[in-house]
């Protein structure tokens, strides 16, 4: 059983002794054959624990000058710039054809990261892919540019036991992450102070006060920057492996445009505040709605910047991507067309103004006070204080009742008195009414109309039509209860009864009763004298209605004619 063991293990040394001797003994053309085969090459013999910079650097033989050394040396800094930079090879992406040409440059040749490292590019050379002239001309100047040299001259001399590993990570490497953030926050907050403290002088030497306002919104927003500034300067020292370094480099970028897209919203607010200060002093409230709308847009469009440029560090073709949405345009239009429709609705609102914020407007079943104009839609708070999103579309097509551009508050109202009335009492009635509408302050005086206007089924009617000059509704219940009142007491003290809904069934005769008598007997010569005392001329004929004296002066309040009317 032993020996079985014994001999199993043997082979499976022998096996993974054997496959290294082949990757080792194998030509330099194979390893080199392709631009993957060549890209493993130089990757795989620089990692753990198959390290060979002999063969890593075989890649780097365009210039036959180049010492071992040499290649060895720009191997070693390339390896180091791809990982600090979470620049993560894909080999399955990697062409595996010898005679590969790129399509936009129509030569052999391959980038490894045309977007982001555009510099590091595979060439072929007779039957080898090895980097380019360019490739080893650049190496130098990138990992300048991706590490600090004091950094690492204060790495290459820590103690060696700050080389020890724990799960994989050096301890220099831990302790650097951890310094790494206190110097993050410790810049952080000397900027955010310095910022403070200029906009304390600002605020004594600038007399606006909008400069200072930009300074002090925007304190966190900056200093936040700056803070990821200096750890996307600083964390590539730290060496960490490449998919660590990938994903500190996503969330890094992302943080940044993140803290742009937070400076430019502080910065529209202030500028937002600045401009509703403006619009305040002019009489117009289209400005006022134009403010909140210009907030949004300003806002979206920052955000769109921020992430077209994050999406396009990141090696996508913001032009390709546009391109591909208009092939599916009309889909996008068809889908879309609602919200198109709303904007445009939006359009047709600012231009043709049909109502205002802070406007009573009736539209298509909806009733209340408009709080917002957007883009898509507008808001109106209901008189039992909900809110109802109205899109801007429908209010364009459907008719808009503005009750808040009214300058008077209409009051049409039929008065039914019984038919116990007298004459000379509705006549009274009439003219007191109008005394009242005279009398009261809040009534347009140019224009009413107070008239004996029918004979309805239980009353008499009569028709009240006058106009109260208030600005809001609160007032105009009020004046209404006020006037309403007055005529109250006017028909108390006149006797006028106020009728309603009443059948008055009247039996003309009992058993062995006489029947009724209904109105005065006249004779034929009576009645034909009263209908010509009615006549052109007759002494009783009152044309133009009845007159109410007092001490043979006259009292009347007659309506005035008015080229204004207001609809029924």
């Amino acid at each position: 059983m032993k020996s079985a063991v014994t001999v199993c293990f043997v082979g499976l040394l022998g096996i993974i002794a054997g496959e290294a001797a082949e990757g080792q003994s194998g030509t330099v053309e194979s390893r080199l054959a392709t631009p993957r085969r060549s890209l493993d090459n130089f990757l795989k013999w620089q990692n753990p624990p198959t390290v060979d910079m002999t063969i890593a650097a075989e890649t780097f033989a365009i210039q036959a000058e180049l010492t071992q050394v040499r290649r060895a040396e720009l191997a070693r800094q390339l390896k180091a710039v791809l990982d600090a930079r979470g620049l993560f090879v894909s080999l399955e992406s990697v062409p595996d054809d010898p005679d590969y040409v790129d399509p936009t440059m129509d030569d052999a040749r391959f980038a490894v990261f045309p977007a982001r490292l555009p510099e590091v590019e595979l060439v072929r050379v007779s039957d080898r892919w090895i980097f380019s002239h360019a490739t080893l001309s650049a190496i130098p100047q990138l990992y300048g540019a991706t590490f600090t040299g004091v950094t690492q001259s204060f790495i290459a001399q820590l103690p060696p036991i700050f080389q020890n590993s724990f799960a994989g990570v050096a301890l220099w490497q831990i302790a650097g992450v951890v310094l790494l953030i206190l110097l993050g926050l410790l810049v952080r907050k000397t900027v955010e102070l310095i910022l403070r403290r200029l906009a304390a002088v600002l605020v004594i030497r600038t007399p606006p006060h909008w400069d200072e306002k930009l300074v002090a919104r925007t304190v966190r927003p900056v200093g936040f920057l700056v803070m990821m500034i200096v750890l996307m300067l600083l964390y590539a020292d730290l060496q960490l492996p490449v998919r660590v370094n990938s994903v500190v480099s996503l969330v890094l970028e992302l943080m940044i445009a993140g803290s742009l897209i937070w400076f430019s919203f502080n910065a529209v607010d202030v500028l937002c505040d600045y401009l509703r200060g403006l619009t305040a002093r002019t009489d117009t409230k289209l400005d006022d709605q134009l403010v909140p709308l210009l907030r949004k847009t300003l806002k979206v469009f920052a955000f769109i910047i921020g992430v077209i440029a994050v999406v396009q560090n990141y090696g996508y073709s913001v032009t390709s991507l546009l391109a591909g949405l208009g092939i599916g345009g009309l889909a996008v239009a068809l889908a879309a067309q609602d919200t198109l429709a709303n904007f445009f609705g939006s359009i047709t609102i600012f231009a043709d103004k049909p109502f205002q914020t802070g406007d009573w407007i009736v539209t298509d079943g909806v009733e209340g006070t408009v709080e917002e104009v957007g883009f898509r839609s507008t808001r109106v708070r209901t008189f039992y204080n909900s809110v109802i999103t109205v899109p801007n579309s429908k209010i364009a097509a459907s008719g808009v009742d503005n009750m808040g551009l009214r300058r008077y508050r209409r009051i049409k109202q039929v008065l039914g008195v019984t038919y116990s009335t007298t004459s000379e009492q509705i006549e009274a009635f009439v003219e007191g009414i109008r005394a009242i509408i005279v009398a009261n302050r809040y009534m347009k005086k140019d224009f009413y109309e107070i008239h004996f206007n029918g004979f309805g089924d239980f009353s008499l009617n009569i028709l009240v039509y006058c106009f109260l000059d208030v600005s809001n509704w609160s007032e105009e219940l009020r004046e209404k209860h006020n006037f309403f009142l007055e005529v109250l007491r006017l028909a108390e003290e006149l006797g006028v009864e106020f009728a309603f809904p009443t059948q008055t069934v009247h039996v003309d005769s009992f058993y062995k009763d006489a029947p009724r008598s209904v109105g005065k007997a006249r004779s034929s010569e009576e009645m034909a004298a009263a209908v010509e005392a009615f006549g052109p001329q007759g002494k009783l004929s009152r044309p133009g209605g009845s007159k109410l004296e007092i001490d043979g002066r006259e009292v009347s309040y007659p309506p005035v004619s008015s080229p204004t009317r207001g609809a029924e």
